[in-house]
């Protein structure tokens, strides 16, 4: 059984796509994030011996650290201490898996500091060599694009994604780096969403202010979590 499954896709605009995902049963949701976050498996593409211990060792302690305080063998519910790190996933997971976008681990597995790191929470790459740079927000009383949409775009206004280059350029082509250089990105504003309708999740969106400053840029993706 998958993790999740998509319960609505909408194209908002030619260049923002809105995706909505349901967890499928939250022990097996939190298994097999847990298990996507373990797989260390993308270390062997690298050719070079000293980048390949250089990210096992920021991903072993960071696994360690998540297995032993965040994701536990006996949970069943998510809780505001894991709230993020599965909306997280779960976003990067969407976008991999249904758009066949770049899979670059979760950026507290790749960064240099275990866990709490600043910055965006992971990233991608498109089908036009566009990188995209996502935030993730987990709130247990209320949909949480609006927190969403304003950090990425006061990051955004802060330049936090040309100083997340450096911990990602080694997955991205030069390509893409170039754009990225020339003002070309995008972003994913990835969030839980509640009981509210997805019409009026989307209608919302619509009407925010930092969501209105973003979509000047080349691809807008939206991933509402229902958790």
């Amino acid at each position: 059984m998958s993790a999740y499954k998509v319960i609505d896709r909408i194209q908002i605009e030619p260049h923002i796509l809105f995706i909505r995902i349901e967890p499928t049963d939250i022990k097996i949701t939190l298994r097999d994030v847990f298990k996507s976050l373990s797989d260390t498996a993308w270390i062997s593409v690298f050719d070079k011996k000293y980048i390949q211990d250089y990210f096992q060792v920021r991903a072993e302690e960071t696994i360690s650290y998540i297995a032993a305080n965040i994701i536990k063998q006996s949970d069943d519910k998510i809780t505001s201490d894991t709230g993020e790190l599965v909306v997280s996933e779960l976003s990067r997971l969407t976008v991999i898996n249904e758009l066949k976008y770049l899979d670059i681990p979760l950026a507290e597995i790749i960064k240099s500091q275990a866990v709490g790191n600043d910055g965006f929470d992971f990233f991608s790459k498109n089908l036009n060599k566009i990188i995209l740079f996502g935030e993730a927000k987990f709130k247990s009383s209320q949909n949480a694009y609006g927190s969403a949409f304003e950090q990425i775009e006061r990051f955004e206004r802060t330049k936090q994604d040309v100083s997340d280059i450096k911990e990602i350029k080694e997955f991205c082509c030069e390509d893409s780096l170039n754009n990225h250089s020339n003002g070309k990105k995008g972003f994913i504003a990835s969030f839980a969403s509640k009981s509210t309708s997805t019409l009026n999740i989307v209608n919302g969106i619509k009407r925010n202010t930092h969501y209105n400053i973003l979509k000047k840029h080349q691809e807008i993706i939206c991933v509402a979590v229902n958790v």
